[in-house]
C-alpha cells in the first residue's frame, strides 16, 4: 500500500522537479520510504511513497525493475493470491528475488502482459513501463479500490494516487470542474463513480480500466465486467458456499509482514470479519502477523455510538478491543483531516474515519480488515422503494409485503423513523400505480378472502396524508455507461449502481484518503470478486426477505458471531453525530465560515438560503438529520477554497 507517481513529457523538458513534487506530496501514503526513477532518455520518470507491508527489505523498494531492466513499476496496493501465482511463475521457468507480490506482478506482465489482470485477487493502482517498446500502462483493481487519477496535454502526462498531488503541478490557476463541485456543495456524491474529479481535465482511471500511453496517444479499455456464476438453489447451501468464501477472503487478507488488526462498528459486516479471523490456524502462515486488536469509533452520548456492540464483539473474538472517542471540540484536528481528504468532502463522517485511523496507527497497527461492501449488495441502506417497484414487477405479492416490513424494522430515533418514512413511501407507491397493484398482486394469492384480508392491512396505512416529496429517492449517477449484467427486477439493480457507482465508491475514498492519511493499509475482505459476482448472481429473495435486510449473510455468519448482533434489525450508518455536533460544538465553526462574503456570494450554491437554514436548525425543538446533512458539504467547500487552494 503506497502512494504512486508517473511524469511523462513531450517535449525536452525535465521530469524530475514534476515527479519531486508529485511524491512529496504523497508522503503521508508511504512514510517507509521515498524511490524515484527517470528512464534513459529523461523524458519519463516513476515516484513511489513505500508503506512496506510485505517483505520489508531494501530489495522490495520502489521503482523496481524486472527482465534486465526492461519493465520498471510503481505499484499502490496489495495482490493477496501472489504466493500462487508465484508458484506458477516458477514452474515457467520465472526467478524471484524478494518476498514481495509487486515482483510477481512484473514478472506476471512478462509473460502475460494484461491478460495477468483477471488472476489477480487484490486492489491496486499499477504502472509499469516498457522500455523497449517505450509504452507506459496503467491498470485499476476491479472495484476502484485504490486511486488513480491522470492529467494529460500537449506538453506532457502526469499520474498520481490523489489529485492533490497533481494539484500542486498544475497550481492554483487551473480551473476547477464547475459541474463537480456543484455536486458536492449540494451533499452530492455521484461523480465518484465517474472518471471526473473536482479539476477539470484531471480524471480517474475506472473501476476496472487499463491505459495506455503510447508516444503522446492514450487508449482506454475495460478490463473487468461483473459477471455471473453459477449459484446452488438452496438458500441454506447459497450461505454455506458464502461462508467458504468469506473464510477463504479473510485468510488471503490476513497475508502481512506487518501487524494485523480490525475494524468494529458494532455492526453485522465488520462483525462477521471480525468472527471468521477469531480463531487463527496456527499451521496457516498466513494467522502470524494477526494481532488480535479491533478499534472502534465511539460517540459518548450520541444516538448513533455503537460502543456497546463493540464492545460485545470484541469480547466474543477474543480480541482486544481499543476505542477512539471521537469529539468535535478540536477544529485544529478537524481542519488537518479536511486538509488530507484529496478535495472538499460532501459529508463530515471522514473525520470520525480519519480519528480511527490516527490512533490504529499510534497502537502500533499498520494494517485494517474492515466491511465494506455488504449494505451495497445486499440492501443494507434504505432501499424499499426499489424492491417494492420489484415485487410489483415480478408479481411477487408475499415477497412485496415482506420487503415492507423488512424496512419498516429498521429502527427508531430522533432523527429518522423507518415506519414513518415507509409508510411515506409505501403511499406514495400505491399513488403511482393505483388499481394497477391490486390487479397485479392478487394474482398472487391463493384466496379471494386472503387476498381482501391483505389488501384491508394495506389499505389501512391510508389514514395518513399523501404527502409528495417527502422521500428521497434513488438516483442514479450521471455520465457513466451501464455495461453490467442484465439484471431481472429494478432492485438488483439498483444495488449494482450502489456498488458500482454510488455510493460504495465514496466510501471507499473516504476510508483510503483517511487510512493513508496516517500510513495504515485498509483491506476489505467483502471486496473479494469471488464474494461479488457470487452475491450478485443470487436471487433478490437470498439479499432480503423474512423479516432482513442481508439476509444471506446472517445465515452464513450463524454462529460466528453473537445472535444479538447478527439478528440486530437496526441500521446506523457509519457517520457522525452531526445534529448533535452542529448544534452545540462546531456551531462557532459553522457559523464563522457561513459568514464569510465566499460563502455568501458563492457560484456553487445559494449561501444565504443554506444560513437561514442553519439558524432555524439552531432553534428547532426537533432537529432532524434529514436537514443537518446538507450543511457540511458547502462548509468544507468554502473553506477548502479559501484556505487549502492557497497551499497548493
Amino acid at each position: 500500500m503506497c502512494g504512486i507517481a508517473g511524469v511523462k513529457v513531450f517535449n525536452s523538458s525535465n521530469p524530475e522537479p514534476i515527479i519531486q513534487t508529485l511524491v512529496n506530496s504523497q508522503i503521508h501514503r508511504g512514510p517507509d520510504g521515498m524511490g524515484i526513477w527517470t528512464d534513459l532518455t529523461g523524458s519519463l520518470a516513476l515516484g513511489h511513497n513505500r508503506l512496506s507491508i510485505l517483505d520489508t527489505t531494501d530489495a522490495s523498494k520502489q521503482p523496481m525493475t524486472y527482465m534486465d531492466q526492461r519493465y520498471w513499476i510503481v505499484f499502490n496496493g496489495e495482490i493477496y493470491n501472489f504466493i500462487e501465482i508465484r508458484k506458477d511463475l516458477i514452474k515457467k521457468g520465472y526467478i524471484f528475488h524478494t518476498q514481495s507480490d509487486t515482483e510477481v506482478i512484473l514478472a506476471a506482465y512478462s509473460e502475460w502482459g494484461d491478460k495477468m489482470l483477471p488472476l489477480f485477487n487484490g486492489m491496486w493502482a499499477i504502472a509499469i513501463y516498457d522500455v523497449q517498446e517505450k509504452s507506459l500502462f496503467l491498470s485499476r483493481d476491479r472495484f476502484g479500490v485504490k486511486p488513480l487519477f491522470y492529467y494529460k496535454s500537449s506538453e506532457g502526462f502526469l499520474f498520481a494516487s490523489e489529485v492533490q498531488a497533481i494539484h500542486k503541478v498544475l497550481g492554483n490557476q487551473h480551473p476547477l470542474n464547475e459541474a463537480v463541485i456543484k455536486e458536492i456543495a449540494n451533499g452530492k456524491f455521484r461523480t465518484y463513480g465517474t472518471e471526473l474529479c473536482y479539476l477539470k481535465n484531471v480524471f480517474s482511471v475506472p473501476a476496472g480500466c487499463n491505459l495506455k500511453l503510447s508516444g503522446e496517444v492514450v487508449t482506454q479499455n475495460q478490463w473487468y465486467k461483473l459477471s455471473k456464476v453459477k449459484v446452488p438453489k438452496s438458500f441454506k447451501l447459497q450461505a454455506q458456499v458464502l461462508k467458504e468464501l468469506i473464510n477463504d477472503s479473510c485468510l488471503l487478507r490476513l497475508r502481512s509482514d506487518v501487524p494485523v488488526g480490525t475494524c468494529l462498528s458494532g455492526g453485522l459486516d465488520s462483525g462477521s470479519i471480525a468472527g471468521t479471523i477469531s480463531k487463527p490456524n496456527s499451521e496457516d502462515e498466513r494467522f502470524n502477523h494477526y494481532a488480535h486488536r479491533s478499534f472502534c469509533a465511539s460517540f459518548p452520548g450520541s444516538t448513533i455510538d455503537e460502543f456497546e456492540k463493540a464492545k460485545v464483539m470484541a469480547s466474543h473474538a477474543g480480541s482486544k478491543l481499543t476505542v477512539t472517542q471521537v469529539q468535535s471540540t478540536d477544529i485544529d484536528d478537524i481542519q488537518k483531516a479536511m486538509k488530507q481528504c484529496d478535495g472538499p468532502m460532501h459529508a463530515l463522517a471522514f473525520f470520525p474515519i480519519w480519528k480511527l485511523f490516527q490512533n490504529i496507527k499510534k497502537e502500533g497497527i499498520t494494517v485494517t480488515l474492515d466491511g465494506q461492501g455488504p449494505d451495497e449488495m445486499l440492501g443494507g441502506y434504505y432501499n424499499l422503494e426499489p424492491a417494492l417497484q420489484a415485487a410489483y414487477q415480478m408479481k411477487k405479492p408475499k415477497w412485496f409485503f415482506d420487503v415492507y416490513r423488512t424496512y419498516s424494522l429498521l429502527g427508531e430515533s430522533p432523527y429518522f423513523s423507518s415506519r414513518k418514512t415507509s409508510e411515506l413511501i409505501l403511499q406514495n407507491f400505491y399513488k403511482r400505480k393505483r388499481e394497477n397493484v391490486i390487479l397485479s398482486i392478487s394474482a398472487g394469492y391463493r384466496s379471494f378472502k386472503h387476498f381482501l384480508l391483505k389488501v384491508l392491512e394495506w389499505l389501512r396505512l391510508y389514514r395518513f396524508e399523501l404527502i409528495e416529496n417527502t422521500v428521497n429517492t434513488h438516483s442514479f449517477p450521471l455520465d457513466r455507461k451501464n455495461n453490467g449484467p442484465i439484471f431481472s427486477n429494478v432492485f438488483d439493480e439498483d444495488l449494482y449502481q450502489q456498488f458500482f457507482f454510488s455510493p460504495l465508491p465514496t466510501i471507499l475514498q473516504q476510508y483510503d484518503r483517511c487510512s493513508m492519511a496516517h500510513g495504515v493499509e485498509c483491506r476489505m475482505p467483502f471486496m473479494d470478486y469471488r464474494i461479488v459476482e457470487f452475491i450478485f448472481s443470487l436471487p433478490s429473495i437470498s439479499k432480503l426477505g423474512k423479516g432482513y435486510t442481508k439476509r444471506i449473510l446472517r445465515e452464513a455468519v450463524k454462529g460466528t458471531i453473537p445472535e444479538s448482533i447478527r439478528l440486530d434489525k437496526n441500521k446506523i450508518g457509519f457517520n457522525a453525530p452531526i445534529v448533535e455536533w452542529f448544534r452545540d460544538p462546531l456551531k462557532e465553526f459553522m457559523l464563522e465560515i457561513m459568514n464569510t462574503i465566499e460563502f455568501e456570494n458563492s457560484i456553487y450554491f445559494n449561501g444565504n438560503e443554506i444560513r437561514n437554514n442553519y439558524l432555524s436548525f439552531l432553534s428547532s425543538d426537533n432537529p432532524e438529520w434529514s436537514v443537518a446533512w446538507k450543511f457540511w458539504p458547502p462548509v468544507h467547500l468554502t473553506w477548502w477554497l479559501k484556505f487549502k487552494l492557497i497551499e497548493t
